[in-house]
């Protein structure tokens, strides 16, 4: 029996193929606007997805445009590296002979010892005495810059904070026999050869932290001074209001002497008799050797 209908069904699905097709164009198209109908929300719907997609990276890339993409300065790093390796095989430069046999040259140091201390709290000008005797730099036997020679220079005042080295630059050498020369704005460093000079930091606080300690505990000792109210009471009392008050004002008061310490940049100090040396950035021709 199952063998009987299971061969009826497979002669009437062969009856159907072979039957001609009678295409109804109602329905047809009645169908057609039922799926135009149907996926006109999904197109739409896409649309203002992709048109979401496009602001979502414009405000990405406006973003990023605003902000440092490159927070290590990797790509500085590598343009410094390289600023000198764009042309590879013979160098443009010449050997540059000696222009005369009296000459300082560049990467030289003059060994001086400070005479007047120096504050960062105030710009100010400083001086100092060169503590040894400077030669030529082709024979170290020509004597060009003597003991006792005077220097004259600057310091930068504006610290930043956690700084702790003083940024000082040389402008005058006054020779014993009193003869100037200015050599622009050479960098001190110390002995070491650091940049800049380190002697004694004051990061302040004391200040910064003493008067937040002290506002609290005027502030505590004011609030128990106040009477409080009954907890049974369904309104505020006068002494609420007072310490309500006194509170928000006494809040503002402490915000802003806080911020105004911690704005407080630190103080770097270099005493008198600081040994450091002045780098020479440029060569230095004398017109020859010293003499007094």
């Amino acid at each position: 029996e199952q063998q009987r209908q299971r061969m009826a069904r497979m002669q009437a699905r062969d009856s159907a193929y072979d039957a001609p097709l009678a295409i109804d164009r109602g329905k047809l198209e009645a169908r057609s606007e039922k799926d135009e109908s149907a996926t006109a929300p999904m197109t739409a719907s896409a649309t203002s997805n992709g048109n979401a997609s496009d602001l979502y990276a414009a405000a990405l890339r406006a973003g990023l445009g605003g902000q440092n993409i490159d927070p290590n300065g990797q790509n500085s790093k590598e343009d410094f590296f390289n600023a000198d390796l764009k042309d590879l095989g013979y160098l443009p430069n010449r050997v540059v002979p000696q222009q005369s046999p009296f000459e300082l040259k560049r990467g030289s140091v003059i060994p001086a010892t400070l005479i007047t201390g120096i504050n960062s709290d105030l710009p100010g000008r400083i001086t100092a005495q060169v503590s040894q005797n400077v030669y030529d730099s082709a024979t170290g036997h020509r004597l060009l810059i003597p003991q006792g020679a005077k220097l004259f220079g600057r310091y930068d005042s504006k610290v930043s904070f956690g700084q702790s080295r003083v940024l000082v630059v040389w402008s005058d050498i006054i020779f014993p026999n009193g003869s100037t020369l200015q050599i622009g704005g050479m960098a001190g460093t110390d002995a070491e050869g650091y940049g800049g000079f380190n002697d004694k930091v004051n990061n302040h606080y004391l200040k910064t932290f003493g008067s937040a300690v002290m506002i609290a505990l005027i502030g505590t000792g004011i609030d128990m001074a106040v009477p409080q109210s009954s907890t049974l009471a369904t309104q505020d009392t006068a002494s609420d209001a007072a310490r309500r008050n006194f509170a928000e004002t006494f809040g503002r008061v402490a915000d802003r002497t806080i911020q105004r310490n911690m704005d407080v940049q630190p103080t770097l100090e270099i005493r008198p008799g600081y040994k450091f040396n002045v780098l020479v950035e440029q060569d230095i021709v004398f017109p020859g050797r010293y003499r007094n």
